[in-house]
């Protein structure tokens, strides 16, 4: 009887271990695998095997990656549904992952999240790559959470988008209501993404992989202005002349233009010195930052470019 209980207990035990694995902390042996898992167009592979090596490999699929364990299975699942509906009706992946490491600059975590993006197989199958991915570091000494976005979505997302996005989610990150706070994430994105490219997309461009690159802008003359600016000119000029001549009283009598008792001619000669003349180019230039409403992008060192933003907190 007791050999029977442990061997229905065992059998038992291996079922619930298989029942209760958590798919979105699955990660897999990049050794292992052909190309270190990685299935992107990305060049020189060797010359990135460190961070390649230092990204875990994750089934795709998933969506979700709750390495720091801060959501239910329900909340999850909840979770990927919207996800999913993002996907399909946008045509643009969607992730969320959670995680814990110490960083010494903020820019590590959005070196994790690009590195995570492009290192594992997300908008795969989508032109461009394009995608978003939300990342949550709960680091206890200074929690953070990080947005990037890849392909089409760098153009869709500009800089004032984002931190709209992020804005709106902090009070729920930073007080660990994560459901609500990943859902919004899903519902602002979902809302931008449908309402189109911002007018500030037209100044950039994406290449065949999705790397994003400024357009160069056409300096056009003002002709129009200058023209009407000329006139302006001219009408002020005109204006002051004939003021000035209203000024002066005019003479009745042939000796009113004499000064009476001092009429003085002495001979005069004109000499011609040297003439000059002096020429400048006005020049415009366009350049600068990417901040403000326009579009910040940076390239991961995978080589492929994202946007995106991150708050402390």
């Amino acid at each position: 009887m007791k050999k029977i209980f442990n061997t229905v207990f065992i059998v038992l035990l291996v079922f619930l271990s298989t029942i209760n694995v958590y798919a979105s902390t699955n990660t897999f042996n990049r050794n292992e695998l052909e190309n270190y898992g990685v299935n992107k167009n990305i060049e020189n592979i060797n010359s990135k095997l460190s961070y390649i090596l230092n990204t875990k490999k994750v089934d795709a699929s998933e969506k979700i990656y709750d390495f720091s364990d801060i959501l239910t299975d329900e909340e999850e699942e909840l979770l990927k549904t919207q996800i999913d509906k993002f996907i399909e009706d946008n045509n643009m992946d969607m992730v969320i992952v959670t995680d814990s490491f110490a960083y010494s600059y903020d820019k590590k975590n959005e070196e994790y999240a690009d590195d995570f993006y492009d290192y594992n197989d997300f908008g795969l199958n989508i032109q461009y790559y394009s995608g978003v991915l939300l990342l949550r570091n709960t680091y206890s000494l200074d929690p953070y959470y990080h947005m990037s976005t890849s392909g089409k979505a760098q153009l869709y997302l500009n800089d004032s988008r984002i931190n709209y996005i992020l804005d709106n989610i902090y009070d729920d990150i930073h007080e660990g209501r994560y459901y609500e706070g990943f859902s919004k994430w899903i519902a602002y994105t979902d809302n931008y993404v449908k309402q189109g490219m911002p007018s500030t997309a037209g100044n950039y461009y994406l290449d065949s992989n999705g790397n994003m690159h400024r357009a160069k802008l056409k300096y056009h003359a003002p002709w129009g202005i200058a023209f009407i600016a000329g006139i302006v000119v001219a009408l002020t000029i005109i204006l002051i002349m004939v003021a000035k001549n209203k000024m002066v009283k005019k003479a009745r009598k042939a000796s009113e233009y004499l000064d009476q008792g001092s009429i003085n001619i002495t001979k005069r000669e004109d000499t011609f010195l040297r003439s000059h003349t002096t020429s400048y180019t006005v020049s415009s230039s366009s350049g600068g930052g990417h901040g403000g409403g326009g579009h910040s992008f940076h390239s991961g060192s995978s080589g492929f470019s994202h946007g995106g933003g991150g708050r402390h907190g």
